[in-house]
């Protein structure tokens, strides 16, 4: 969703608030969104997401170039969900540029989860499958992996120079893990 958190990001930052957004949802459609649920559910998440972040790290999502804004994007997906969060620094960070993340790490990644956490206990062969399917996507649409027919393949971001200086050193530490980065 790096186009929505972009168009949000851009809107907060001319100093619209959550209502207002919402608002040119569900009036103006800002999102292009075919029902109406979406355009009530879709900048709920947007600014959820994106009060994670800085004002500079919004500022550059709103105004930079792609592949940065996808990591700043990714970083407040990060930030703000935790199954994401969890899965990087148990799965992803121990990983090294061309290393394979296979099905069955996830697997182990959440019976793990699932013996701290009745909810994940609780989630169906289904759910696991649709949560994988979306961990994936998201880490390819974030520049951080590709797909194979077996196993994503783990990739270090293209970044520009300017993103390790706009974050405070908590967003550092996330930012090494997910750029696969030993630390600047």
């Amino acid at each position: 969703m790096y186009l929505e958190m972009k168009k949000t990001a851009g809107l907060l930052c001319e100093g619209k608030d959550a209502d207002e957004i919402l608002s040119l949802s569900i009036n103006e459609n800002i999102y292009q969104l075919d029902k109406e649920k979406r355009r009530r559910s879709m900048p709920l998440k947007m600014t959820k997401r994106l009060a994670a972040l800085s004002k500079p790290l919004l500022l550059a999502l709103a105004n930079g170039p792609g592949e940065e804004g996808k990591l700043i994007a990714f970083l407040a997906l990060m930030k703000a969900e935790r199954l994401v969060f969890e899965y990087i620094l148990d799965v992803y960070a121990g990983k090294s540029d061309y290393d394979e993340i296979t099905d069955l790490e996830f697997i182990h990644f959440t019976d793990r989860l699932a013996a701290n956490s009745g909810t994940v206990a609780n989630w169906n062969s289904q759910t696991l499958k649709e949560i994988y399917s979306r961990l994936k996507s998201i880490l390819c649409d974030a520049g951080l992996a590709k797909r194979t027919k077996t196993a994503l393949i783990v990739q270090k971001p293209i970044a520009a120079g300017d993103f390790y200086n706009l974050l405070d050193e908590d967003d550092k530490i996330l930012a090494n893990a997910i750029c696969l980065w030993e630390g600047n």
